[in-house]
């Protein structure tokens, strides 16, 4: 079974009805789980999602989006740890000639790890990074 990797624009995307993603998101959602896609993000993806959120208007839905988030069964989040930061530093300082935040380096770490072709994003760095974004 495939995997794709969930990254801050989707999140975010999907919890914000009024994000002009927002009926792309929730399409796409319902496609990977239709096609019953297992589905992974980073701690590091939900820290962007809770930061980009954390004024207290957003507040409660993020608290209840990440809370439901660490409940799913077919979503796999990947800790963060000090050897993934590394990597994701590793990367972020050998691509000078990109403007890729060390969030994105970090996924982009575990997406080759993992063999992972598929993100569900709207960010057009993973394009450059030779992934197949879905929004």
């Amino acid at each position: 079974m495939p995997t794709v990797l969930v990254d801050t624009a989707a999140w975010i995307a999907l919890v914000n009805t009024r994000n002009e993603l927002y009926s792309r998101a929730e399409q796409m959602m319902a496609e990977l789980r239709r096609r019953k896609v297992s589905l992974m993000t980073t701690e590091f993806v939900l820290l962007e999602v809770a930061n980009a959120l954390c004024s207290s208007a957003w507040r409660e839905k993020v608290v209840k989006l990440i809370d439901g988030l660490r409940s799913l069964p077919d979503l796999h989040i990947v800790p963060a740890d000090t050897s993934l930061v590394a990597e994701g530093w590793q990367l972020y300082r050998s691509r000078s000639d990109k403007e890729w935040s060390l969030t994105d380096c970090t996924s982009i770490v575990v997406a080759q790890k993992e063999r992972i072709e598929q993100v569900f994003t709207s960010d057009h760095h993973f394009e450059q990074a030779g992934f197949v974004k879905l929004l």
